[in-house]
């Protein structure tokens, strides 16, 4: 069977063909749609985070990279309650939660616009992987901005922090006055 979507790159609508699984079986073994194979998969640890695959208790920035979130959050990503947010906060030092606690961001400034582009582009590519997207702000050529949220629910989820670790393990070439002030706004 197949389901007709529409996609576009560039403006120009063309219509997006997916395969997708006439058969139990075929979703049991994991033909077709990813999102469909997940659904047949056994109920998990993971599948209660709306994630594919949890590491530990995804407490550390080591598990939170290890974790992968496959595509799975959505509508029915439960929310991290506030304890939870703040708990793994501490693994993502560079992150900030917002006041209403419903995103967390980080932002730096990087050496220019090429190292600023580099990072954005290696950060979509991570964000494609994972199937989950930040927002992502570039201003005066070199500032960066990043905010997530997993914006189906109205709030923070797994996935957030997951993908913010893995945002965090990209290389950055920084701007050297953003750092020496950086450094020196943390001794004192």
């Amino acid at each position: 069977a197949q389901a007709r979507m529409w996609g576009g790159i560039g403006g120009a609508i063309f219509p997006r063909i997916l395969c997708v699984p006439r058969t139990l079986h075929q979703l049991r073994a994991g033909r077709g749609l990813g999102r469909l194979a997940a659904m047949a998969a056994p109920a998990g640890p993971a599948s209660l985070y709306g994630i594919a695959k949890v590491v530990g208790n995804a407490g550390t920035a080591e598990e939170l990279r290890a974790c992968k979130i496959g595509g799975c959050c959505g509508k029915d990503t439960p929310l991290l309650s506030e304890t939870d947010v703040r708990a793994r906060l501490p693994a993502l030092p560079d992150w900030t939660l917002s006041s209403d606690g419903k995103e967390i961001s980080r932002e730096f400034v990087a050496k220019d616009w090429q190292a600023a582009m580099k990072f954005l582009n290696d950060a979509g590519a991570i964000a494609e992987e994972e199937g989950h997207h930040p927002d992502l702000h570039l201003t005066s050529y070199r500032n960066v901005r990043l905010v997530l949220s997993t914006h189906a629910i109205g709030g923070m989820s797994l996935p957030d922090f997951v993908l913010a670790a893995k945002l965090d393990a990209l290389e950055v070439e920084y701007s050297p006055k953003w750092l020496r002030e950086r450094q020196a706004a943390a001794t004192g």
